[in-house]
């Protein structure tokens, strides 16, 4: 198999006009290449033939050019994509190597940074310590007992994880800015470190590009920090695992202070669990209604009920004082935690962009991810709560599904397919829009779907972007439909085929009541039946007669509202 694959810079001056013709070759099934045979620098073209180094599954092709050099990097399969990168004096792609071959039910690959530590030469005095560190940028995130004029003081919980400030830009020594949003402070069996997250909108490798250090005051720990794509990791003495506040300095290899930040949570309120679950924020402005107030409550009932441990939860500013009513029980009976965005909701905002797609999908999974390292084994991200997880009974040894599948069921598929959990990052299902066989008085036994959310083709539905599951030992950086970032020890990404398990993507009737004649859905879930009588006792006795008031409030409160469609 060869593949052509050309690069046109567009944006780097002195390799303007430039192309990259690889050939990427497969030997055999279990080992791939990566061959540079031509560069063409415009008004000059050069034959060469690179050194090519190999460290465990990664191909590493070097290249000298003149004085100046170019950066390529080949993402994991089945995305192919090429960066481009301007570095001094060498030019360096980073090769990921494919090791397994699509089988029928997954396919593996290793995609891991290679470490440019021990190849890059840095010029930097690490010993003058002499005058004052004065930070280009200073990040302070609010403590968590800090409030904004704007925050609704009511909302104060001793639940309360952390609460981050809007994101704060910085600039690296050449200029180039880049965005944090999230600093985590986390010590265990995952490592001690702090998580400083990068915003989506820096480029996917800019941090690899530069070198970065970081330390505490005075130049304590001194470190180099490890890049995970957009995730900066700053390791940390594990004697300070029982402080609340820690002073992190990011700074160049001149030693020139690129930010400060003030790193805050609040102890104690974590324990270790198997299995736990991201929920984003969903209601704000036209999404307040009654059905989406009730189907929060139904999807982490039924989540708990079947095994999820423990939930984060997300909420802004724009956050409606009905999550407050929502949420609080599951907060007082430890089964979540809250992270505060402190961001402004809504089109008037001036971080609507922001706030809106970057922190409700991508930046929130991401924060998520390190709130459970050290805490979790597995982690569903970006599951909505309009989305259900259904697994067959082959999977476990005596043919019958557990009530606990969303706890147990992982573990039990990595058996299934001859793996270890530890070589697992990722477990991913797909997604099918479909609508169930309506049976009690749940929202999730929704008839109706919204037509451009249904794929048919003919008798069968075709799948969505798929969720997945993911092994927060073994990931680093993630998107809201796969993982990007995993430990070199943990390659597999174990893809269900339908049979084993899958998504199941619901809709309350508020999504569609307006365009009822050109639904398509005509396949009918009856898995959630069984579930019904279980899952309203389990709420009543949570709730009592408060739900029914709660979403009478909102109903006066919103009477004209209808949920714009959300999908991801």
């Amino acid at each position: 198999m060869h593949v052509q694959i050309l690069v046109f810079d567009t944006e780097v001056p002195l390799m303007r006009g430039a192309q990259l013709m690889c050939y990427l070759h497969t030997e055999t099934l279990t080992a791939t290449l990566v061959r540079l045979e031509k560069l063409i620098v415009k008004g000059e073209a050069q034959e060469r033939r690179p050194k090519c180094l190999v460290k465990g599954n990664n191909a590493i092709v070097w290249l000298q050019l003149n004085e100046k050099a170019l950066g390529l990097s080949l993402l994991r399969f089945p995305y192919l994509r090429m960066q481009l990168a301007l570095f001094h004096g060498m030019l360096w792609i980073w090769a990921l190597s494919c090791l397994n071959v699509l089988s029928a039910q997954n396919s593996g690959c290793a995609a891991q940074s290679f470490d440019q530590s021990s190849q890059l030469q840095i010029a930097r005095n690490v010993t003058d310590t002499s005058g004052p560190r004065v930070p280009l940028v200073e990040w302070l995130p609010l403590d968590t007992g800090v409030r904004s004029k704007e925050y609704v003081s009511e909302w104060t919980s001793p639940r309360d994880l952390a609460i981050l400030p809007p994101p704060h830009r910085a600039k690296w020594s050449d200029g180039t800015e880049f965005g944090l949003f999230s600093a985590i402070p986390s010590f265990g069996e995952d490592g001690n470190f702090i998580a400083l997250l990068m915003t989506r909108d820096v480029g996917e490798h800019q941090g690899e590009m530069h070198d970065m250090f970081c330390s505490g005051p005075n130049r304590a720990h001194l470190t180099k920090v490890r890049v995970h794509r957009r995730s900066l990791l700053c390791a940390w003495p594990k004697e300070e695992a029982h402080k609340e506040s820690f002073e992190v300095f990011l700074e160049d290899p001149e030693g020139n202070i690129l930010v400060k930040v003030l790193a805050r949570r609040k102890t104690g309120l974590l324990k270790k669990y198997h299995s736990v679950a991201c929920v984003r924020d969903i209601f704000v402005k036209s999404e307040e209604t009654p059905a989406a107030t009730k189907q929060l409550v139904e999807w982490m009932e039924w989540s708990n009920l079947h095994g999820i441990e423990h939930f984060f939860v997300y909420t802004f500013k724009g956050t409606d004082d009905v999550v407050k009513d929502v949420l609080m029980p599951y907060l007082k009976a430890g089964l979540a935690t809250r992270i505060h965005m402190d961001l402004t909701r809504g089109p008037e905002s001036p971080h609507f962009e922001v706030s809106q797609e970057e922190f409700r999908q991508s930046q929130v999974v991401r924060d998520c991810l390190y709130r459970a390292k050290n805490h979790a084994t597995w982690v569903m991200p970006s599951v909505d709560i309009d989305e259900y997880f259904h697994l067959n009974s082959h999977v476990f040894p005596d043919g019958k599904v557990p009530q606990d599948f969303l706890r147990t069921g992982w573990d039990a598929i990595v058996k299934s397919q001859g793996k270890k959990t530890s070589e697992v990052h990722s477990i991913s299902f797909l997604r099918f829009r479909f609508a169930p066989a309506p049976f009690g008085n749940l929202t999730i036994s929704s008839s109706w779907r919204e037509p451009q959310l249904q794929q048919r083709k003919g008798n069968r539905n075709q799948p969505a972007l798929p969720k997945f599951v993911m092994n927060a030992h073994k990931v680093y950086d993630l998107w809201w439909h796969s993982v990007y970032n995993f430990d070199e020890g943990a390659p597999y990404d174990i893809r269900l085929n339908e049979t084993i398990g899958a998504l199941n993507h619901y809709r309350p009737p508020l999504h569609v009541d307006h365009n009822r004649d050109t639904f398509l859905a005509t396949i009918f879930d009856d898995k959630l039946a069984s579930d019904s009588s279980m899952l309203e006792e389990a709420i009543r006795k949570r709730f009592g007669e408060h739900l029914s008031n709660l979403m009478k409030r909102v109903s006066e409160k919103h009477p004209a509202t209808r949920p714009s469609v959300q999908s991801s």
